[in-house]
């Protein structure tokens, strides 16, 4: 769990909650750091008592009292029946923990004048908030997110991370229901917003690409209020009419209407070399992210930093410094070149837009090339999971016949391509490669399709 230092005083806590939520505090009392696990908790921590799936942390509130916690924020509803066996100890209630989290973290993330970047869109989010930090750390200390700390635990997490020493602070916002993009974009009061694309995502709630970007836009919908600068990518048909409403605003892409315009070359492992141009100055940079996905994330990333009075060369340096982390196993596309066989190892995630722009990024591979795709379940689809698995596996049929499913919604498309089990899977691709062969391999983080790419790694090198 990541630690914090975070102050807060008897008056931020008065003016934050109010009188009603306090409960036996001493007007001396002072908070330092924020813990919502008792096993970490430090002396003097504020602990947040949040309810898990499998544990309820109100059971754990006397035991981080023992621990040294100077406090406790739990929900009203909780204690309200459970007031008599608190007794004496200093309780906030708070009318539910993520909001009372969220409260304590814009308050804190308010009292800092830094760059602050909330990066939201369907796909690429934290290739590019990763870019966007590689380029801001040429001229900043920065802090970014930290792995999937993403959501309305994760964010606040970050946001209370902030201290004297930051200078520039990068913020990955994600959502899966309607209203949370809103929710987050006022808790991180960002002054830069960006939105990577609009492409299919949690439909199972957000129900069609209009619910998707009406959540998503959530983010320019504050930014317009607050007077901050968007960043609009002008490559995505359904961000690039934001340029009509919001004022403050850079917009990018490759085409010769953005203001900072990209021209991308690709070598033979389809790594990007992007050019961006603004006004009569122009950088080039080498990306180690492969394709397209690799050279709009970083043409972003080079508008912010152009915005932000980054120099050049160092914009540059910041771009060509960063390589994704795939120590994990599952990899946020990372190509692994073989002797005679490439795999593009995708298996962090996956969901239609995703898929389709794989899908497109293996299709501008010379033609004289064996194409094999590996795909696993895209989950979190709802009503659309047929209609979608369908569309996909027709777009993959495009390319080639050496398509290899796992998982039960690609079975209801086709039987004959889908595989009960990840390691007979492998064993058949195997059997049908020849010399230069390239792999794609992506599937929804649940289907853990890294263990395909790892039964290959074991196979064939």
């Amino acid at each position: 769990m990541i630690e914090n230092n975070a102050k807060f005083s008897f008056q931020d806590l008065f003016v934050l909650f109010g009188q009603n939520s306090i409960h036996n505090l001493n007007s001396d009392i002072e908070i330092e750091g924020i813990s919502i696990d008792t096993r970490t908790i430090k002396k003097g921590n504020a602990f947040f008592a949040f309810k898990g799936d499998q544990v309820d942390g109100h059971s754990k509130v006397k035991e981080a009292f023992d621990k040294g916690a100077s406090i406790a924020f739990v929900n009203k509803n909780w204690f309200d029946t459970n007031k008599e066996s608190l007794k004496d100890l200093p309780i906030i209630t708070v009318k539910n923990s993520y909001w009372g989290l969220g409260e304590l973290a814009n308050f804190h993330r308010n009292r800092f004048s830094i760059p602050v970047v909330a990066v939201a869109g369907s796909n690429g989010k934290t290739t590019t908030k990763e870019l966007i930090s590689s380029v801001l750390s040429e001229k900043y200390k920065v802090l970014k997110t930290y792995k999937n700390y993403n959501n309305q635990l994760g964010v606040p997490l970050m946001l209370l991370q902030i201290n004297e020493d930051i200078g520039a602070t990068v913020i990955e916002i994600a959502t899966n229901s309607f209203g949370e993009i809103a929710e987050l974009s006022r808790i991180v009061n960002p002054n830069h917003a960006i939105i990577t694309n609009i492409n299919k995502e949690h439909l199972e709630v957000l129900i069609d690409l209009d619910g998707v970007e009406l959540e998503e836009t959530n983010l320019f919908a504050f930014a317009k209020k607050q007077d901050i600068f968007s960043y609009i990518n002008l490559d995505d048909d359904r961000l690039k009419k934001y340029t009509r409403v919001l004022e403050k605003k850079v917009t990018y892409g490759f085409n010769s209407e953005a203001m900072v315009i990209g021209e991308v070359v690709y070598d033979e492992n389809l790594m990007p070399e992007i050019k961006a141009t603004f006004k009569d100055e122009s950088l080039s940079a080498k990306i180690n992210v492969p394709g397209y996905p690799g050279a709009i994330n970083a043409l972003a990333a080079a508008a912010i930093g152009i915005n932000l009075d980054i120099e050049y060369d160092k914009i540059k340096l910041g771009l060509e410094k960063y390589i994704p982390d795939d120590s994990s196993g599952y990899g946020r596309l990372s190509v692994i070149d073989l002797e005679n066989v490439k795999i593009l190892n995708d298996t962090y995630n996956a969901n239609p837009g995703s898929v389709e722009e794989m899908l497109k990024l293996l299709s501008s591979f010379s033609i004289d090339k064996n194409l094999h795709i590996v795909l696993g379940d895209m989950l979190e689809l709802g009503e659309s999971t047929h209609n979608e698995h369908k569309l996909i596996f027709e777009k993959a049929r495009e390319l080639t016949h050496n398509i290899y499913t796992f998982g039960n919604s690609f079975k209801a498309i086709d039987e004959d391509t889908n595989f009960i089990d990840k390691l007979e899977l492998s064993k058949r691709l195997i059997e049908n490669l020849q010399s230069n062969d390239i792999i794609l391999v992506k599937g929804s983080r649940g289907m853990k399709m890294e263990e395909v790419v790892q039964e290959l790694l074991n196979k064939l090198k």
